[in-house]
């Protein structure tokens, strides 16, 4: 009788994919028990790995390179390790009885009885190969370089930041590079004459920032000890850089990093937006009814709403807490623990049907709003139904919406990043960029 292994880490939900390098994403998973190459423990965890259950039956590789095998690391009581082999390997040779051994941290279920779920079970079935030497992940192709030899492979790294094809480029990224030439309190943005942000997206010096409202500056590396390991922009809608206007129909992905402080004071709402204030994003906080623009207050730190172009209605909002539509919860700024994470890296995305997704620093999808456009037979809709997630997307802020009065807010906050990408780059990838930023900004 053949036997299976079967995993459920989470509820599948609209992030959910069949391959991932680090495991986000990756729900559930099934594989033949006699695809089991090996099995090893350290202390907590017993290591599982799978001959011949990688998503690809070829690959290119460059030198140095290797593409990892299927493995999955499964919790358990610590002193048990051992215990929990010896009982899969004699699950696995007993003749007759059930075909399926079952992890399930969803239902907390498990055919072993020292299996925990304290923490997550992790499958990972890898897409990129690993650099055998470093350990991680490569994404080195010969495409664009014709293959030759001596050709130095093509990259697709920005500033630090692999983004894995050419495809996933971004139009426009500032970051610290655009920033190198400044000392800490320098003002940027203004007048250009080596004051600009400059841009390090594909979109190029069109997209540079030279001009401000107020006086932004920079932040050095490394406040006091916490922060950026790398040079920020402190802003507030009183001090805010007007960017050269971008415009994004349908699809696309949009990535920043923030740094915030332990008690959760120095954040502003929203973070991008138009200059006519239709366009904003991603307000971090909770939206009052009673006034459109100067009621977004963000001090909840548990909520994700935007709004694009033309659009007038209330944003689309959902909330960040309470694991709606199976995503994970979490708060920016968690002022309660120990150790609150001080970098903040969001991703987000909008698919071609306009459904809304965002992902925090562990590459966890955090919040989902579900498309609402107008359809054919639907519900009548107007530039100002409540809740469109339609509409280009127009950025000329970044720290505010418009002009608006700094003491709507009366904060600020330091921007370590921000970019977008002309396209939807997947589950997946975004998970994989929000984790890459966070490992390259914290401290």
């Amino acid at each position: 009788m053949k036997k299976f292994f079967l995993f459920r880490k989470e509820e599948i939900n609209v992030s959910s994919v069949t391959a991932s390098d680090s495991g986000q994403g990756l729900s559930v998973l099934a594989l033949p028990a006699d695809s089991l190459a090996f099995a090893s423990a350290d202390r907590g965890s017993v290591i599982l790995v799978f001959n011949s259950a990688t998503k690809y039956e070829e690959s290119n590789l460059t030198d140095g390179e290797s593409i990892e095998k299927t493995t999955v690391r499964i919790p358990c009581e610590i002193g048990e390790e051992v215990k929990l082999i010896e009982s899969i390997l004699a699950f696995i040779v007993r003749e007759g009885g059930k075909s399926i051994m079952k992890f399930d941290a969803v239902d907390q279920e498990s055919t072993f009885s020292p299996v925990s779920f304290d923490s997550k079970i992790e499958p990972k079935v890898h897409i990129n190969p690993t650099k055998r030497v470093t350990g991680e992940p490569s994404t080195q192709t010969f495409i664009g370089s014709a293959g030759a030899l001596g050709i130095a492979t093509a990259s697709n790294v920005v500033a630090d930041i692999d983004f894995g094809i050419s495809e996933n480029k971004p139009l426009v990224d500032y970051n610290h590079e655009g920033i190198a030439t400044l000392s800490a309190g320098d003002e940027v943005g203004h007048g250009g004459g080596g004051h600009s942000w400059d841009n390090g997206g594909t979109g190029g010096a069109t997209y540079d920032i030279s001009s401000n409202v107020g006086a932004p500056v920079v932040v050095a590396a490394k406040p006091s000890t916490v922060g950026s390991t790398q040079k920020s922009v402190q802003i507030s809608p009183a001090n805010h850089l007007i960017v050269p206007t971008v415009t994004i129909q349908r699809d696309y992905t949009i990535y920043l990093v923030i740094q915030g402080t332990p008690n959760g004071a120095n954040e502003v709402s929203p973070i991008y937006g138009s200059a006519d204030t239709q366009t904003l994003g991603p307000t971090i906080g909770t939206f009052k009814e009673t006034d459109v623009i100067s009621k977004f207050m963000g001090q909840a730190f548990g909520g994700f709403s935007v709004r694009h172009d033309t659009m007038t209605g209330h944003p689309a909002t959902m909330p960040t807490q309470g694991n709606l539509n199976n995503t994970v919860d979490f708060k920016y700024i968690n002022a309660d623990t120990k150790d609150p994470e001080l970098i903040i890296p969001l991703v987000i995305r909008r698919d071609s049907d306009y459904n809304m997704y965002m992902y925090n620093g562990d590459g966890d999808l955090v919040a989902q709003i579900p498309a609402k456009v107008p359809v054919s037979g639907g519900p009548k809709m107007t530039v100002a139904t409540d809740g469109r997630t339609d509409g280009d997307l127009v950025i000329e802020r970044l720290g505010t919406l418009g002009n608006i009065s700094g003491g709507t807010f009366g904060a600020t906050m330091n921007l370590a990043r921000f970019g977008v990408i002309e396209k939807d780059i997947g589950s997946a990838s975004c998970s994989k960029l929000a984790t890459d930023l966070f490992n390259f900004y914290k401290v």
